[in-house]
């Protein structure tokens, strides 16, 4: 046996790998991370520059959420200042507790009808406003004004069109229709969430596929009409294939605000009637802030936040291009 065929039969003995049908050494772990995440052509002090955005991040993001998940295996309240280890019995309380478990409900009902809401009206818009209207820059500031409207005005404004002698029960009774009590009762109290919630962020799905609309090539629809597709099948064979990524972009977006969000439903219901419409993080606000159980508090945020990263996880599997 060769020397060649000696050295090559060492690397492979101490795991080397392939290259171009030649074996060469694995590449230290160390290598391996700065390759991936400082690139081969980027400076060790590249890295002071991110320094600030990863502190401000363990600061304001990591460190409260080991806190909280530390928080969640102790009876902690805001009322005592000494706090006891009790493992997993709060989470195991969730289980048990009817109010989370309605909450939970609450929060699929009211998170899936807002989500494809948005979802089907931003296209919807994004498709239009993509055209060549007149006007078309006026027509979508004025879409867009909605996401601008400060967050505690949207409640107080959607208020007054839910009372019972507001705006939309007078649309109803103009077409025949009886009124409805909204904000007092337990469905429409959280239809009513869902509208408001879509009035708000549909204008913000609308920017994002406009975006991905624009991004799209123009010689493939020019390919398509000459291949004799209409628009209808245009719009199913490339607009809706090439806005994959941009749909991953809508719904990740859209679960992370929609979950999160509790001053609608705050301010709108506080939750009621008869906890219909309290939504998950209403519910942890109430029992932290209002209840004084920060413990408990703590552990059904952090089943929100497994709820939220299940979502996205699921997401990213169902919107992942064939080019990834």
């Amino acid at each position: 046996m060769s020397n060649e065929r000696i050295a090559q039969g060492a690397v492979a003995a101490r795991g080397g790998v392939r290259d171009g049908g030649a074996r060469r050494p694995a590449e230290p772990l160390w290598a391996r991370v700065r390759r991936h995440w400082l690139g081969p052509t980027q400076p060790w002090w590249g890295a002071v520059f991110v320094a600030p955005i990863l502190l401000l991040l363990v600061c304001f993001k990591f460190w409260p959420m080991a806190y909280a998940a530390s928080l969640s295996l102790t009876n902690a309240s805001l009322t005592q200042r000494t706090s006891r280890f009790l493992g997993a019995a709060n989470y195991l309380r969730l289980t048990h507790d009817t109010v989370f478990i309605g909450a939970l409900e609450t929060t699929a009902r009211y998170v899936s009808a807002t989500i494809a809401i948005s979802m089907v009206l931003g296209l919807a818009l994004a498709v239009l406003l993509n055209q060549r209207l007149p006007a078309r820059g006026l027509f979508r500031t004025l879409l867009f004004l909605p996401a601008v409207v400060p967050i505690i005005v949207t409640p107080i404004l959607w208020q007054f069109l839910f009372h019972p002698y507001g705006l939309v029960n007078t649309v109803l009774k103009s077409v025949g229709l009886h009124p409805v009590n909204w904000l007092l009762s337990a469905r429409g109290a959280v239809e009513a969430l869902v509208v408001a919630t879509a009035w708000r962020l549909t204008p913000l799905c609308m920017v994002i596929y406009l975006a991905g609309l624009q991004s799209i090539p123009h010689e493939l629809y020019e390919a398509a009409a000459i291949d004799g597709a209409g628009p209808p099948r245009r719009f199913r064979s490339v607009t809706l294939p090439m806005l994959k990524p941009t749909f991953l972009v809508v719904v990740v977006f859209a679960i992370t605000l929609t979950v999160q969000n509790f001053v609608l439903a705050l301010v709108m219901t506080g939750g009621g009637p008869d906890n219909a419409s309290t939504t998950l993080s209403l519910f942890v606000y109430q029992t932290g802030f209002i209840g004084f159980q920060m413990g408990y508090a703590s552990a059904a945020a952090l089943v929100m936040l497994l709820i939220i990263v299940a979502f996205t996880i699921f997401s990213l599997r169902a919107f992942r291009t064939h080019e990834e």
